[in-house]
Order: C-alpha cells, then structure tokens, then sequence
C-alpha cells in the first residue's frame, strides 16, 4: 500500500442543499421554456455541487495532496502540508454547528454530533484526518494510516 484516502463527509446541510438543488435542476429541465442549452448547463452545475467531495491523499513518502472530487474523480489536487505525526490518535468529540439562519433556527441555535476522529499529532499541533459516526471505520483507517507510516496508534475513544 503506497496511499491511504481519507474521504471528508459532506455536513447534513450540504447533503440537503446539494439534493434541493439537483431536484430543482431537473423540474427546470421538464418544466420550462428557457433555451436547452441553459437548462443542461444548470444541471450539469447542480450534479457537481451534488457530486463534489474533498479527501486527503496521505503518501507513504509523506507528499501529501487535498483532493478536490466530483463523484470520485479528481478535478483538482493541492499540497497538503503536514507534519510527519508522533502518533495517530482516535477518540470520540462532539462537533456543534450554528443554525441561525431561515427554518432550522426553530429548532434551536446549536446542533450537536457525536463523531470518532483520526487525527495526526505532531508536538502541540494536531491535524482531523477522518470523522465519521462508525467505529470500524475509524479504526480500519487509523490501522492503514498506522501501517502506511509505521507510526503507534492511541486509542481514546473508550475514556
């Protein structure tokens, strides 16, 4: 193995929002009498938003990349710059997001998630590599990063 991918979820807003979108794309492309090429045009755009994802790329020589992703094909790659770990940590954190703005204000001003997260650390510097609500799948990418790189895992999630 000379890589390991780390896919980032998209935020449960962003699910919705890019589903909305996508739907709205396809009633105009039915439903309206605007040119066709407008209206392919806009679905094209509504399937990348859809689509679009981010990972980080973490070599075996360490030559990192951010992935930019539509439906997991690269469109764009950029240096990710990190700092060889000390260990890899994996542990469970409560995410919290604003919903101050139109209907979900309602339902209350913060939203809270529970996540396990993989994070390199490195000194006092620490980098989130994966979040996700599953266990094994932390752990399975906390094993490749580990292997890939040689370095020792500390698990927290159980504290």
């Amino acid at each position: 193995m000379n890589s390991v991918l780390c896919k980032q979820e998209k935020p449960v807003k962003g699910r919705i929002l890019s589903i909305l979108i996508l739907v709205i794309s396809i009633a105009f492309l039915f439903y309206t009498e605007e040119p066709l090429l407008t209206r392919l045009i806009f679905l094209l755009l509504s399937l990348g938003v859809f689509g679009y994802s981010i990972s980080y790329k973490i070599n075996k020589d360490f030559n990192n990349q951010k992935l930019f992703l539509v439906f997991g094909f690269p469109i764009f790659k950029t240096k990710l710059d990190l700092e060889y770990p000390d260990y890899i940590s994996v542990f469970t954190t409560s995410f919290s997001l604003d919903n101050e703005w139109g209907a979900v204000s309602a339902i209350g001003t913060k939203e809270r998630h529970s996540k396990i997260v993989v994070r390199f650390f490195a000194g006092n510097k620490n980098f989130t590599l994966y979040k996700t609500e599953k266990d094994e799948k932390a752990y399975k990418k906390a094993n490749e990063l580990s292997e890939l790189l040689g370095v020792e895992i500390y698990d927290s999630s159980k504290e």
